[in-house]
């Protein structure tokens, strides 16, 4: 069931910050590193604090860290390993640990060692063609230029879909003709995204046995209908994230530095499989950033010529990941730190620190930020720093000019009160602060982050919906230029052509027994802003009643938009109240029941949106809430023509946008 207490949920969520950091390790004091890379730099700019913020003490602020890599593999074991006797210690000691975590600088005994573990390359085998192609839609990314996997690719002609477990090559277009060319199914399969290029289709499939390995297949899709297996990398961790610029793919992969067996902790090195051939990483391809931070993983960046299937690794130790941010030029990698709260006093322990007195204070928690620079296939390791507060997600982060805008939220004490602060950081290249606007909406959460330009667009919420826009025209003096607070809030911000915004997220009712919200049905808004600083919000449609939900609110690529003919796509699940559910003024709006999912299809035009029509792959007679089979939610939809693509986990339908007519079906393998 949703949190629908928008002000009781921040409260909730600040505790749970409190209890989590409260219970979990401490500081990695890292004395004993090899000083042979980066220096640090001191932090300079301006303050501009918005929306009635006071003052807070003391000041948050960027600090950029230093970058090293390893000289030999003695220097990288012994760091890996007192890693490990750490972690050990600490889990021996009644310490938390969800999840690896690493220490650096202590003086390693025999109990840590460091082991090798093989990954082993499974075999498969998967796709693109060329002919005259109508126009369509691709991925809705974040850069462009800079394409993101997904469940669902085209070339205009055909569609590459995948599901957990397989992937099948469709000739798409014309749809009348639509059929299977080829499928690609694993038998031990979590299909993560695909990317194609010209004649070659990329798998990135996660599997686990004992461990998790991250496999990234590359196949030769001349022949549609029997794609060839052309480059297999295979490493043991976490999918991240990945991207595919200028005929390379750049995967995220989180490898654990050492592992538990049992009570014990045991450094691990970095390894790549190749085609069946593991090797481990050279030590000069192995970065650290000397700071005061958890370190558990070696984040790989793995690249790959779709072209040739020649590939690349480079690895920076870092706390576990979940977003990344990539520009046409670099890749960011965000992890959070938490800082502890009390001194563990493990004899030998790497880290003392005394006793940290009042034991609940909220202590800062941090965001690491390393840039890496890329081009054609080669990445260097360029820079790191460090934010005060968490990221929402990769719309936090952008590249401007060469200069880097980071949106986060912190625990932070303001007027003596602690809340939440909702800021925005300006960094160069180097990882150095150029100026900041904090507290922009003390007490309010983030929500959505879009960036334009030299604007920027925050959505934060508490009752109501500020949406603020920044004018980064001075990046050393960043302005607050409007503040339009609207109900409800958006969860995700498209930016139109025009220069207007598409907000997609929750309408909201105030509770009249407290100070929160309660969630509604979707919201759709289109907001216009001046560069007077002038902002309305021109637009706003309604969709179902509480309980209505839609995968863009958390995915920004189940969003369709064609710039060819301003027509947007929208998976929804529809829930309404009906008339005999009863309501009263001190009681929460009844939830709607579950009756139908499917698309709306809106025309866009400067004045707002009409709907143009839906589809759903349910029949009338079985819609989703008395359906057996969920496998037929559309998550993605695809543009071709004058034609409609969704893409649910058991099929594609293809319907006439002119009468939303069915014009044809294809059944998925797989799962």
């Amino acid at each position: 069931m949703q949190n629908n207490e928008r002000g009781m949920g921040i409260k909730k969520a600040g505790i749970i910050i409190l209890l989590v950091m409260g219970i979990s390790i401490g500081l990695a004091v890292i004395s004993a590193l090899p000083q042979n890379g980066g220096t640090t730099a001191s932090t300079t700019g301006t303050d501009s604090t918005g929306d009635g913020s006071t003052t807070e003490s003391p000041q948050a602020n960027a600090i950029p860290q230093g970058l090293g890599s390893f000289q030999n593999y003695s220097e990288l074991k012994d760091f890996i390993a007192a890693n490990a006797q750490s972690a050990q210690q600490y889990n021996n000691n009644g310490g938390f640990f969800g999840l690896p975590v690493v220490f650096g600088g202590a003086t390693v005994s025999a109990a840590a060692t460091i082991e090798a573990t093989m990954a082993l390359a499974p075999s498969a085998t998967a796709a693109d063609s060329t002919q005259s192609t109508p126009s369509y839609t691709g991925t809705n990314v974040q850069v462009q230029g800079v394409d993101e996997p997904d469940i669902v690719k085209t070339d205009g002609t055909h569609l590459f879909v995948s599901n957990t477990n397989a992937v099948t090559i469709i000739n798409a277009y014309p749809p009348n003709s639509t059929s299977i060319l080829s499928t690609l199914t694993y038998t031990n399969g979590n299909i993560q995204g695909i990317e194609i290029a010209q004649n070659r289709l990329l798998v990135i499939n996660e599997r686990s046995t004992n461990t998790t390995y991250v496999d990234l297949l590359l196949y030769n899709t001349t022949d549609l209908s029997a794609p060839k297996l052309m480059e297999n990398e295979s490493i043991a961790g976490d999918y991240v994230a990945a991207r595919l610029a200028d005929g390379y793919l750049y995967a995220i992969i989180q490898e654990p530095s050492y592992i538990f067996n049992g009570p014990n902790a045991t450094g691990v090195l970095p390894l790549v499989t190749v085609n069946g051939s593991t090797s481990v990483l050279p030590p000069s391809s192995v970065y650290y950033t000397p700071i005061d931070a958890q370190i558990d993983y070696y984040t790989m960046i793995v690249s790959i010529s779709m072209s040739t299937g020649n590939a690349s690794t480079i690895s920076v130790l870092t706390g576990p990941s979940s977003t990344i941010y990539v520009s046409t030029q670099n890749i960011y990698v965000v992890y959070t730190d938490y800082q502890q709260y009390y001194a563990d006093n493990i004899p030998g322990d790497v880290f003392t620190g005394g006793v940290i007195s009042p034991p609940m204070t909220p202590n800062t928690q941090n965001s690491t930020i390393f840039r890496a620079a890329y081009l054609n296939g080669t990445v260097t390791v360029e820079a790191a720093g460090s934010v005060p507060g968490s990221v929402l997600n990769q719309f936090s982060l952008n590249e401007y000019n060469d200069y880097f805008m980071v949106a986060t939220s912190r625990e932070a004490s303001i007027g003596g009160t602690y809340t939440i602060s909702d800021d925005v950081y300006v960094l160069n290249m180097n990882m150095s602060q150029v100026s900041a606007i904090r507290n922009i909406a003390p007490g309010e959460n983030l929500y959505a982050v879009s960036f334009v330009g030299d604007m920027g667009y925050v959505v934060t919420y508490e009752q109501v919906d500020p949406l603020f826009a920044i004018s980064f025209q001075n990046i050393t003096n960043p302005v607050i230029v409007s503040a339009l607070k609207v109900n409800g809030y958006s969860d995700y911000l498209y930016p139109l052509a025009n220069g207007n915004l598409i907000g997609v997220g929750k309408d909201t009712v105030q509770s009249s027994t407290g100070n929160f919200s309660y969630y509604l049905g979707l919201k759709i808004s289109l907001f216009q802003e001046l560069p007077n600083g002038t902002a309305s919000d021109l637009s706003d449609y309604y969709i179902g009643d509480r309980g209505t939900d839609s995968p863009v609110l958390t995915n920004h690529l189940a969003f369709t938009y064609d710039t060819a003919t301003n027509v947007m796509v929208i998976p929804v699940t529809l829930a309404l109240v009906s008339g005999n559910q009863p309501t009263s003024p001190d009681s929460p709006p009844p939830y709607g029941n579950t009756v139908w999912q499917g698309v709306y299809v809106f025309s866009v035009n400067s004045t707002g949106f009409t709907l143009l029509g839906t589809v759903s792959q349910y029949p009338a007679s079985q819609p989703y809430g008395d359906s057996p089979n969920n496998n037929l939610q559309i998550d993605r939809s695809v543009i071709i023509g004058n034609y409609l693509y969704t893409i649910s986990n058991q099929e594609v339908m293809v319907s006439s946008l002119s009468t939303f007519s069915t014009v044809s079906t294809v059944q998925l393998a797989g799962s």
